[in-house]
């Protein structure tokens, strides 16, 4: 269990993170929109999916891959309108982001404080990384939803690789009580490979599936199923993508 100092912490940075929404959400929807004149296709869908996904009440995590440095802004900005997170700003997903690509950035830190996330250090011992894992838990058990990237960095050479999943999503999943997992795919049409952000005027297409990963087997094992079971379906998104795009898929090891 978390700490009640740690407790408050987590219930302070949402409070601020609501009050300051309004302008750190438009702000971030214009740039991404307006700025960079990137569109998101499949938006209508993703949304309808994610509000009864959510009217379940079961604790949810979603699961996407990752290509770019800023895919959790784009799905933010995919799963629910300005004024539907301001009224309900559970809605809006906490995330993981790594220390080094913010930490001596007073704006980045603060705007990653703003938006919900919680700091992970990787290079941090299993004590640090434990921590983590018991924060995001706590968040997602008590209605928060979590936003996480199994393979716990960006795809480099553009495709999803199965055997490179982290076991935090499973480590995640193991300890709560029946929940559901929303798989994403958000994939830029003119993405090749991993980059910072998507590029100039770009279109991507966003894809949404609802499992429930379940296992009979526990500890380690246990883990290791669950983890397996989000990227297999993830895997399995991005082969259907690439098919409709006329493009080769990586064969399964």
């Amino acid at each position: 269990m978390i700490t009640p100092a740690q407790q408050r912490h987590l219930r302070w940075q949402r409070r601020l993170g609501w009050v300051a929404f309004a302008a750190v959400g438009a702000g971030c929807v214009f740039t991404m929109r307006v700025i960079r004149n990137n569109k998101l296709e499949g938006i209508e869908e993703a949304r309808r999916v994610y509000r009864a996904a959510l009217a379940t009440g079961r604790p949810t995590i979603v699961c996407a891959n990752h290509l770019t440095m800023v895919d959790s802004g784009f799905l933010h900005w995919a799963l629910a309108s300005l004024p539907d997170y301001l009224l309900h700003y559970e809605r809006l997903s906490w995330n993981v982001a790594a220390l080094e690509h913010f930490d001596k950035n007073p704006f980045l830190k603060s705007l990653v404080f703003l938006a919900k996330t919680v700091p992970i250090d990787r290079g941090g011992d299993d004590e640090h990384r434990k921590g983590v894992i018991e924060q995001l838990r706590w968040l997602v058990s008590r209605g928060e939803v979590l936003t996480i990237f199994p393979e716990g960095t960006r795809s480099r050479a553009g495709r999803i690789d199965p055997n490179a999943v982290t076991y935090g999503i499973g480590q995640i999943l193991q300890g709560l009580d029946r929940p559901q997992v929303l798989c994403a795919y958000l994939r830029g049409r003119k993405q090749q490979a991993a980059t910072g952000v998507p590029a100039w005027g770009d279109t991507l297409d966003l894809r949404l599936e609802l499992i429930e990963p379940a296992t009979a087997q526990t500890g380690l094992r246990g883990v290791r199923d669950l983890s397996r079971q989000v990227i297999g379906k993830l895997k399995a998104m991005e082969d259907a993508w690439l098919a409709q795009r006329g493009m080769v898929a990586v064969a399964k090891p």
